[in-house]
């Protein structure tokens, strides 16, 4: 059956809303949440491209979480475009994609609707949950359009191009509070007034700043020691040097060239050494080459915690921006972990623990403030239950984390699944029927883990 107003409708087993466009101009994309998936023929190039920007560009999550993927036989897929989908098909035989489609549907469901009203909090949920939901990195892709060579799918396109420094400071700020990893990629050298990356290093004279310079050797003459410019040496088709009047012959032998002068063709100043700038084709700076910037371009991967913050959001109630008695921040609990680690390697082991509460996404939202109001209720109860020398924390208002200082895994399993048992309690005598799962994981830190398979072990086992 045809839709008249998006593209064919194809037919499969599952009775799944899959559709076919090749007709980009006439597709209304807040009409688009009623499907499950959308095959893009890459016939038009241009008008396909468009359509994926705009759909990935929109802040409507069942809009840029929907999967996509582009149809093409003969057509050499743009890099940007391809990382932007969910994979390339050659026919529209999409037995191949439903396992895809079916595995992305699955982790979108485990997603709490939140807002925020900040640009930046909105556009980094929006990219941790096309991360959360594909399971993948965000990987910077080379791109010749970019003022930086390097288009970040999903986020690049939410920021101007002549103020990418914001894009940046969002990928750093993500890094301090654990919700990204990041891995080297390269290393930029952008212009100090607009980050682009679109510069031309060029010499010029130190006298005038022009740049129109020419080149010549020096010539190093072995047996008079004379050293003078290679047109002093030049007497017809030979080299003649002009203080002994010796032919020069063999070079290694006879003569070297040590280095280079310059002459400016416009102040006609002869120098040794250029200065070099790095002219910016964007915003016209001449740059000095100690003013650029080095950027470093990584890939980013979730960590477990940024996995937990993508499907319930940033929160402003967690403990990295509310003061919580008796609670310190994640960036600080992983400070602590790391430094634990390194103690136990020499000395008595500890032990780590994490509490995970999870409700269902209708529930949390049915809450509203209430959640939050019950989780710090829970955070009392926590601290109250726990050691003073217990390190705690509490991560995106769901996730309570433990170090026990040279204290048995054993001592740290069974407080921890006490405090689980008595809140279990405590919700559902204040919360009749409410649909929860609290999960708990202890493990031993005794110096064998790194800090980051100790997290996942925490919070990313507990899925």
């Amino acid at each position: 059956m045809s839709d008249p107003i998006f593209g064919r409708k194809i037919s499969n087993d599952r009775n799944l809303e899959i559709i076919l466009i090749n007709d980009f101009n006439s597709v209304d994309i807040r009409k688009l949440a009623i499907y499950d998936a959308l095959i893009l023929d890459y016939t038009d190039r241009d008008g396909c491209s468009r359509f994926v920007r705009q759909c990935r560009n929109s802040m409507i999550g069942t809009i840029y979480l929907m999967p996509i993927f582009i149809l093409s036989i003969n057509h050499e897929i743009d890099k940007v475009m391809e990382a932007m989908s969910d994979g390339v098909v050659s026919s529209v035989q999409i037995e191949a994609i439903i396992s895809r489609i079916d595995r992305i549907r699955l982790r979108q469901d485990q997603l709490v609707s939140v807002d925020s009203s900040s640009p930046d909090i909105r556009i980094l949920t929006k990219a941790m949950r096309f991360m959360f939901t594909r399971e993948t990195r965000l990987t910077p892709v080379v791109d010749h359009k970019s003022h930086i060579g390097y288009n970040f799918p999903v986020i690049s396109d939410h920021y101007d191009q002549t103020n990418l420094k914001e894009m940046f400071q969002l990928f750093e700020t993500a890094t301090e509070k654990e919700y990204f990893r990041s891995r080297f990629v390269d290393k930029l050298h952008v212009c100090s007034s607009c980050y682009s990356s679109f510069l031309n290093f060029r010499e010029t004279c130190p006298k005038c700043e022009s740049a129109d310079l020419v080149t010549e050797n020096l010539i190093h003459h072995f047996v008079c020691a004379y050293v003078g410019p290679e047109h002093d040496f030049l007497s017809g088709d030979y080299l003649v040097c002009p203080k002994c009047n010796r032919m020069l012959r063999h070079i290694g032998v006879d003569y070297d060239k040590p280095s280079l002068i310059y002459n400016c063709k416009n102040c006609s100043h002869v120098f040794q050494e250029p200065v070099m700038e790095a002219f910016c084709f964007v915003c016209k700076k001449n740059n000095s080459i100690d003013s650029l910037i080095d950027v470093p371009i990584y890939s980013y991967e979730l960590t477990p915690i940024g996995e937990e913050t993508a499907q319930n959001g940033p929160s402003r109630d967690v403990a990295e921006d509310v003061s919580i008695p008796g609670f310190i921040t994640a960036t600080t609990f992983n400070i602590f972990l790391k430094y634990e680690i390194e103690r136990a390697k020499t000395s008595k082991e500890s032990a780590a623990g994490s509490l995970v509460i999870r409700l269902s996404p209708r529930t949390r939202e049915n809450m509203g403030s209430n959640y939050n109001r019950m989780m710090l209720e829970i955070a009392d109860f926590v601290k109250n239950a726990t050691l003073s020398t217990d390190i705690l924390s509490l991560v995106n208002s769901n996730t309570f984390l433990f170090i026990s200082p040279e204290t048995n895994r054993e001592r740290l399993d069974g407080l921890i699944n006490q405090i689980k048992g008595s809140v279990i309690k405590l919700l559902e005598s204040s919360l009749p029927g409410i649909d929860i799962e609290i999960s708990v994981q202890t493990v031993t830190i005794d110096g064998s883990l790194p800090q980051n398979d100790v997290l996942t072990q925490l919070i990313g086992s507990g899925r």
